[in-house]
């Protein structure tokens, strides 16, 4: 058995000899004696800058205990078979397979449009997206070549809708196991982007990067401090001995590709937009109907906007709330890549453009 790390070791990680029991009850599903990949990723607990990632804030981050751990081996069938317990205990289908042709075609990588429509379209197995995304996004930004199928094994230990960042730990420890066994490399930084990018454009869900950044760099004893203009890890915090951090169940779940969460970033973005207009700063028609706004106040950033400038200039021209279709007609569009405005919805606006200004 290979590992992706010395660090996940049953010795020093009590969860990776119950991901060894997991697969010795499941021995039809790896092939004995072939090697095998483990990578592991913890969660994350988010002390401070929460949604204010995407908006540029500095964060606090806080990496756990608990963690995903994923094995991976090579199968000589052309599928990505992909079995995961977790997924069984939340009433979805837990082993899913997918032609590898299709999945990752020889010819030209699968757009990631099309890979979205393919790995969401079934509810009940929309899961594996997490996972066989990263494959995706392997190929295409990478130029990784998949020329053999896979077996993927997940295990996971970290609360799932509770905002641990379960799905960051899902697609970094994913990504770090394919790369050890197809014998590839990432730096941090680009590791934690491409995961982002799974999550954004195959998953659908608009997270900043906080969660995979934290995921990947994380250290214990200490608080990730990263300025997320738009990914620039500062000096970690050391957590004082006397000091300790306790996440403390709400009761909620928390999906970061729900109506809520995407809300709020579109109202933040159309914030930012209507910002713009108002300090008078150039905006041109972009990619995909994105807008470009050369900004040299801000950097793009709300993050940027010091509290006693917003309520001195700006905080009364930002109205409280604004639906999509009004939105669109005097502004046209805005600057995110991510989501989308719906003409019907009625957005807040000017709470969830405050918050990453006071949050920074």
């Amino acid at each position: 058995m290979n590992w992706y790390d010395e660090s996940a070791s049953p010795e020093q990680h009590p969860e990776v000899r119950r991901l060894l029991n997991q697969l010795e009850a499941t021995p039809d599903f790896l092939q004995e004696g072939a090697p095998i990949s483990i990578a592991r990723a913890p969660g994350r607990l988010d002390i401070m800058g929460g949604i204010a990632d995407y908006s540029g804030s500095l964060v606090l981050e806080m990496p756990l205990a608990v963690a995903t751990l994923v094995a991976v081996q090579k199968s000589a069938d052309p599928f990505v078979s992909i079995l995961s317990m977790a997924a069984s205990d939340l009433g979805n289908t837990p082993l899913v397979t997918l032609p590898l042709a299709q999945l990752c075609p020889p010819a030209a990588p699968l757009d990631y449009g099309d890979a979205h429509q393919l790995l969401t379209a079934d509810a009940s197995t929309a899961w594996a997206a997490y996972i066989a995304g990263v494959m995706v996004v392997l190929q295409r930004e990478t130029g990784l070549e998949f020329h053999h199928g896979l077996k993927i094994f997940v295990h996971c230990e970290v609360p799932i809708g509770k905002g641990l960042s379960s799905s960051a730990s899902l697609e970094v420890a994913t990504m770090q196991a394919i790369c050890a066994l197809m014998q590839t490399s990432l730096d941090a930084r680009q590791l934690a982007l491409l995961c982002q990018k799974v999550e954004n454009v195959i998953v659908g869900a608009p997270c900043g990067i906080m969660d995979q950044f934290t995921v990947v760099s994380g250290q214990e004893g200490h608080l990730l401090a990263l300025l997320c203009q738009p990914a620039e890890p500062q000096a970690p915090v050391t957590v004082p001995a006397e000091i300790e951090f306790w996440g403390i169940d709400s009761g909620l779940r928390h999906a970061v590709n729900g109506s809520d969460y995407t809300g709020v970033r579109v109202g933040a973005f159309m914030g930012y937009r209507i910002l713009a207009e108002y300090a008078g700063l150039p905006v041109t028609p972009g990619p995909a109907g994105q807008l470009l706004i050369e900004d040299a106040l801000w950097q793009g950033y709300l993050a940027n906007i010091t509290p006693s400038t917003w309520e001195r200039i700006y905080r009364d021209q930002i109205p409280v709330e604004l639906t999509g279709e009004d939105f669109l007609t005097r502004y046209e569009g805005f600057t995110d890549t991510v989501t989308r405005i719906q003409a019907e919805r009625v957005y807040a606006v000017r709470q969830p453009t405050a918050h990453p200004i006071y949050e920074h």
